[in-house]
């Protein structure tokens, strides 16, 4: 009779053993469970954290480039080009703050007079571009604003005496080093587009209209550097290639 309570007792305990080990192995298990399903059969299914979205992002990198319009003016022997460069920053996707600078460069013979105008000289733009597309996929509608502005010198020569209509008498006609300066500003509507890769290449229709002008009594310039032929307003346009960092 002692024998059989002693075996009782000791089979109670190992079973209370037993259940507590069963609950110590299952306590990962159930702590796991938000991660873990385990359905019929052998089939572990594993939920893993979602990728944040691209959508959260700020800072998207930087990019430059260089109109190659102005350059292929140039090599082809245009009397007047724009040449320029150009770096932004890409925030969200969507903001573009954009810097740009060039040269500008005429030598002009006149139609109407027997005079030449040259200048060349510096210019610079500062804007921003919005991003109308919602796809983040490297193609981009923009539209755009810039403040221009450039400080420059000009010549106006004549290679023979200009007539007095009045008294007839020649006079000769040779200014050099007549200063200028010009703020502008400009509206763009332009398209974007991935090349390869880091490589885009995009294009964009300009007007621009003048703020303020300034120049020399002796005559005004025939071409203002950035601007474009000098009037109150006009048109222009780039075609870029733009490296994306």
């Amino acid at each position: 009779m002692m024998a059989w309570r002693t075996y009782r007792s000791t089979s109670a305990r190992l079973r209370s053993s037993a259940l507590a080990l069963w609950l110590l192995l299952l306590s990962p298990v159930a702590a796991a469970q938000d991660t873990l399903r385990v359905e019929v059969g052998d089939t572990v299914k594993i939920s893993l954290p979602k990728k944040v979205k691209d959508e959260n992002r700020f800072f998207y990198g930087v990019a430059v480039g260089a109109d190659v319009v102005g350059l292929a003016m140039k090599a082809f022997g245009s009397e007047w080009s724009l040449m320029e460069v150009m770096a932004r920053v890409n925030l969200k996707d969507k903001y573009f703050p954009v810097f740009e600078m060039g040269l500008g460069d005429a030598d002009h013979e006149g139609n109407d007079l027997d005079y030449r105008f040259r200048t060349r000289a510096p210019y610079f733009r500062v804007g921003i571009d919005y991003n109308f597309n919602k796809k983040h996929n490297g193609n981009r509608l923009f539209l755009g604003v810039r403040y221009g502005f450039s400080v420059f010198n000009y010549d106006l020569v004549s290679p023979t005496p200009l007539e007095d209509p009045v008294w007839h008498e020649s006079q000769p006609f040779s200014h050099t080093s007549l200063r200028g300066s010009a703020h502008w500003g400009e509206v763009l509507l332009g398209l974007e587009t991935r090349l390869w890769r880091f490589i885009h290449v995009g294009w964009d229709a300009r007007i621009k209209f003048r703020i303020t002008q300034r120049t020399d009594d002796v005559g005004p310039p025939w071409l203002v550097p950035g601007f474009g032929k000098n009037d109150t307003s006009g048109w222009g346009g780039t075609f870029k290639i733009l490296f994306e960092l």
